[in-house]
């Protein structure tokens, strides 16, 4: 079945344990742009199918935009994450931001492609839900009018700063 944004409005439902495949799809689909809002970098960023399809929009064109939006990293600080070690490698292409602190939300979890494709795993790590859609909305372009308000708050995380000598 082909994923193509911007024309299917059919909803796709997931398991947990097809969420990164779900994530995969739609970074492989977007043609621009993919921003992610999750509550704390883990598995699901860090998955060599999800890691490797932003990897593939990043270098598709020097106008990709790839963002992603967290509320905390320790984790993936402490043990290493592969989308961290991405972003360092492509700095011009992929931004990562970590939320304020009044703006944290653990049940904030999606990704938005090219502004119409949506995934949506409410309350990851254990979602109520998880869906996928070529072109959902309203609710996609109301997402983004969010995101893009957090990001213009949010700030770096000096954790992930590298330090080179």
């Amino acid at each position: 079945m082909s994923f193509v944004i911007g024309d299917d409005d059919t909803l796709i439902t997931l398991t947990r344990s097809q969420a990164s495949e779900g994530l995969a799809r739609l970074a492989h689909a977007c043609k621009r742009r993919l921003w992610l809002r999750v509550p704390t970098l883990d598995a699901l960023t860090a998955d060599d199918q999800v890691v490797d399809a932003i990897k593939a929009l990043a270098i598709a064109s020097e106008r990709s935009d790839v963002r992603v939006l967290f509320d905390d990293q320790q984790e993936a600080v402490r043990n290493g994450h592969r989308l961290i070690h991405l972003a360092r490698r492509l700095p011009s292409r992929i931004q990562l931001r970590q939320t304020q602190q009044d703006d944290c939300d653990p049940q904030a979890c999606h990704a938005l492609g090219d502004d119409t494709g949506l995934f949506e795993a409410i309350g990851w790590p254990r979602p109520r839900r998880i869906h996928l859609c070529a072109h959902r909305l309203p609710r996609a372009p109301r997402l983004a009018r969010d995101f893009q308000t957090l990001w213009e708050r949010a700030g770096t995380s000096p954790e992930l700063r590298e330090l080179r000598l």
